[in-house]
């Protein structure tokens, strides 16, 4: 029966779904039993389908659980455009980001601390799929700043890059204070956060 629509298209669609239904799998597994717990097997079994599929989509483990909570960061940077403040100061408009990702990670703290550790090893597309999100961040937080330049709240002559990059190292620093602890705690996290930007904004070095 000619159904009218191309082989390849048709290929590819089937692909397209597969790779969605392990994905929403994976994403399960991972959530309920953890990343350990959790098996290529069982993922396959799950998907109906041979166990060295999912290597045709995924190369490893660890890849796939950072495609399965990659969706889910970009969509909270995609939802914080939404609604992000434009009439607040370059530390609020930083918190404001901060703290989106950080109720993120504070869903489950387990899976988090799996991510955040798996993601510094990963290597292929994953690997430079999600060094694109974390460099999407960073540019972000580089306009917030050039922003600030142009509202007279930081220098010209400051680097924005170089700045970003500074600002990124205290948000990553106190997730991994965060996940690091007994408890998880966003709004802690996010004072502590502010206090670095302050003095970050402020300078520690004295003016002559």
């Amino acid at each position: 029966m000619n159904t009218g629509i191309p082989r390849g298209t048709r290929r590819q669609k089937q692909k397209e779904e597969t790779r969605g239904i392990i994905l929403d799998i994976a994403r399960s597994y991972f959530s309920e039993v953890g990343f350990n717990k959790t098996t290529i097997r069982k993922i396959a079994q799950k998907a109906e389908i041979g166990f060295g599929t999912v290597f045709n989509y995924f190369p490893d483990k660890s890849s796939l659980l950072i495609a399965a909570l990659l969706d889910d960061l970009v969509k909270v940077q995609e939802d914080a455009m939404v609604y992000f403040p434009s009439d607040v100061t370059v530390c609020e408009k930083f918190l404001y980001l901060s703290n989106l990702f950080y109720q993120y990670y504070a869903i489950n703290p387990d899976l988090s601390r799996t991510l955040i550790k798996e993601m510094w090893f990963v290597k292929g597309e994953w690997g430079d799929t999600l060094k694109e999100q974390a460099d999407q961040y960073v540019l972000l937080i580089s306009r917030i700043i050039d922003d600030g330049k142009k509202t007279g709240e930081i220098k010209k002559d400051v680097n924005s890059d170089i700045a970003a990059a500074s600002f990124f190292s205290h948000y990553y620093s106190v997730l991994l204070l965060g996940l690091n602890g007994d408890e998880f705690k966003p709004d802690d996290l996010i004072f502590i956060l502010k206090m670095m930007i302050d003095q970050t904004m402020d300078g520690i070095g004295v003016n002559k």
